[in-house]
């Protein structure tokens, strides 16, 4: 893995999960309901890191398959895996990343197996899977950090393994220095504090759920701006290509460049940033450059990576999003050249570089997208306008920053 320079790929779709309840009567549940067997427990798990996703073997009621580590959403299972009567079922409104609010399921799993682990009487969402590129990766469900938080977990880049114990001193066998960590009581997610270019922005979720590198909270990206902290953005696009798990994002986005960042003991130089609606987090293509440990009990994050990288970025112009078995334009930057061209929120993309996405699912074509166009500075999109079935070709060269 080149741990040196990563970049946005130039036609991608991301999924950002990031749930929480907007129910007060409910926090404690989430935060709190639920235990593991065992004061002391050890378990090293392997997993698989597919599109910018940690994904292990689990399983919760019986269903046993592939689950995302997501620390920035609860325990879900997914109906589409299993058919479980479950009893003192409630009905609970939850939002997602993109501020998009759904009423959901809520269960209690009664046990959970993680790599050995077993967890008992756990909060967990059972819902059918999510619509978009979610459905196309075969996850049975989500491990979120309801169920972490009873211990600390280690990510091992190189022997490619989850290391869960009860405690960081269990994984690493001495004290070392940690960042502190904020735990919120929604769904005991975790935050820590981060600095952009100098000035501290407090708490930032640490989203394991997040394909993203860093991103800012709209608000927040205004505040930094009025404050002479940040630079104007580079480019506005009326859309962005994030989905939450109730569909794809409709807000404006921003992309900004020199932004420098300091996570914990760790320093990121000329980073490019995305700020758009919900909280601002920390994405795997961060965590992704060193092994870290998140320490639920004792609040501490571990994340110290040797040398200050850059994060760049390189794009089409173009924010694709996928709906009702389509790919379809959500977001164009501004001053681009497809903006230029005329290229408009709402077109159909129908084929790139021969390759006919209507003689593909959807699915196939999502799989199959970073192949075709991770290495390419050149590609011909061919567009279908949203007001009707004219189908217009489009050369289009790589933005790269």
């Amino acid at each position: 893995m080149n741990k040196n320079r990563f970049y946005k790929n130039s036609i991608r779709v991301v999924i950002i999960v990031l749930l929480h309840v907007n129910s007060v009567l409910l926090l404690a549940q989430f935060a709190e309901g639920g235990h593991a067997n065992g004061d002391k427990f050890y378990a090293e798990i392997p997993f698989e890191y597919s599109y910018d996703k940690i994904v292990i073997n689990a399983s919760i009621e019986g269903v046993e398959g592939r689950y995302l580590v997501d620390t920035g959403a609860m325990c879900i299972l997914f109906k589409d895996s299993t058919q479980q009567n479950f009893s003192n079922t409630q009905e609970i409104r939850i939002g997602d990343a993109s501020g998009k609010k759904e009423m959901a399921q809520q269960v209690v799993a009664s046990q959970i197996n993680v790599g050995g682990l077993v967890y008992q009487d756990i909060p967990i969402l059972y819902v059918d899977v999510f619509e978009g590129p979610f459905r196309c990766l075969g996850y049975k469900g989500i491990i979120g950090s309801n169920l972490l938080r009873f211990g600390a977990f280690k990510v091992d880049w190189q022997q490619q393994k989850l290391i869960i114990a009860d405690s960081y001193q269990t994984i690493v066998g001495e004290k070392v220095k940690g960042s502190k960590l904020k735990v919120n009581k929604q769904q005991s997610s975790p935050f820590v504090k981060v600095k952009v270019n100098d000035r501290d922005i407090k708490w930032v979720l640490i989203d394991t759920g997040s394909g993203d590198s860093f991103a800012l909270w709209n608000k927040t990206a205004d505040w930094l701006q009025k404050r002479a902290v940040i630079n104007a953005p580079l480019y506005v696009s009326d859309g962005t290509n994030s989905h939450g798990a109730w569909g794809a994002g409709e807000f404006e986005s921003q992309i900004h460049n020199q932004i420098n960042l300091q996570i914990g003991q760790s320093f990121f130089n000329d980073v490019i940033v995305e700020a758009g609606a919900g909280k601002s987090k920390i994405g795997m293509k961060v965590l992704e450059q060193a092994d870290f440990i998140l320490d639920y009990p004792q609040k501490r994050f571990f994340f110290h990576v040797k040398e200050p990288q850059s994060i760049k970025a390189r794009s089409f112009g173009l924010d694709l999003i996928m709906k009702d078995e389509l790919f379809v334009v959500n977001g164009v930057w501004q001053g681009s050249k497809a903006d230029s061209l005329g290229i408009e929120k709402g077109d159909i993309l129908v084929d790139v570089e021969g390759v006919d996405f209507k003689a593909k699912s959807a699915c196939e074509v999502f799989l199959s997208l970073k192949d075709i166009t991770e290495d390419k500075d050149h590609l011909v999109f061919v567009i279908q306008k949203s007001e009707g079935e004219e189908v217009e070709k489009y050369h289009l060269s790589r933005i790269k920053f």
